[in-house]
């Protein structure tokens, strides 16, 4: 099975804890065929914070010396997280256009400029409110950029929230994930199954509602992204065979990256 990560920092962005040769290092004695460095960057912190953003540059630079290093060996492609938020969508598509990445992913990470990872963006909603607001915000914020390949991390708010029901089930949102699923087929863009989200945080381990893959697979999604949002060496690669399974049970037959920002896909099984 050929397996790709495309989602992974290096110490471009400001949580990474890996050096980006180790991360690629990794991934060639995890068996990987590609890894895709995608540091954050994220415009108009609330506080007026730069923390999440790196010089695109620099880090394509070093992506083209190492990627030389190890040609033959495993792809690298160059890579950007990018957070979405709907107060800065133009300035963040200006941004975007003026540089030469391999993929581009899209991200929530603030709602209503609280990031979800405090705890506080939950206070006061029940679990359906929150998650709701949730798919609304990223749903408006896709539509309106555009300039991205993967959708990345679609289940980012199970995974710091307080419920004691914390895995999102298709059934709750029919029709936000239709519209969201209906748009990212239609634009050729992919979903993401990002494993760092199904890992035990506070004793407690959200679990991936199959029903969401079936669903993107009748709507006519056909392929998935795969990515460890790996921020040390040890979690490169980390269960993207075992979710890339789970996406073939579902109906879904590949697996795909991006290069100079075109799709390409190879079979699962």
């Amino acid at each position: 099975m050929k397996i790709f990560d495309n989602h992974s920092h290096s110490e471009f962005s400001p949580d990474g804890r890996m050096k980006m040769e180790d991360s690629v290092r990794t991934a060639c004695e995890k068996g990987l065929s590609g890894i895709c460095i995608s540091d954050h960057y994220d415009m108009d912190i609330p506080g007026g914070s730069k923390a999440f953003s790196f010089d695109p540059e620099s880090q394509q630079s070093k992506i083209d010396v190492i990627a030389k290093k190890y040609a033959g060996r495993i792809r690298v492609f160059k890579g950007i997280e990018l957070g979405l938020q709907k107060c800065c969508i133009d300035k963040t598509l200006k941004f975007s256009s003026g540089y030469n990445f391999d993929t581009i992913i899209a991200s929530i990470h603030f709602i209503d400029g609280i990031d979800p990872y405090y705890g506080e963006y939950y206070i006061g909603l029940d679990r359906k409110q929150a998650y709701g607001h949730y798919f609304e915000t990223m749903y408006e914020c896709i539509t309106s950029f555009k300039d991205f390949d993967i959708l990345g991390h679609f289940d980012y708010i199970a995974r710091y929230s307080p419920y004691k029901e914390q895995s999102i089930k298709y059934k709750d949102f029919p029709d936000l994930f239709d519209e969201i699923f209906k748009y990212l087929i239609y634009n050729d863009k992919a979903l993401e199954i990002n494993t760092n989200t199904y890992r035990p945080r506070n004793d407690r381990t959200p679990e991936l509602d199959t029903n969401i893959l079936k669903r993107y697979r009748e709507l006519g999604g056909d392929s998935i992204s795969l990515g460890s949002d790996a921020h040390e060496t040890e979690r490169i690669g980390e269960n993207l065979e075992k979710y890339a399974c789970l996406a073939l049970d579902a109906g879904i037959r590949y697996s795909c990256y991006f290069s100079e920002r075109k799709k390409h896909c190879e079979k699962i099984a």
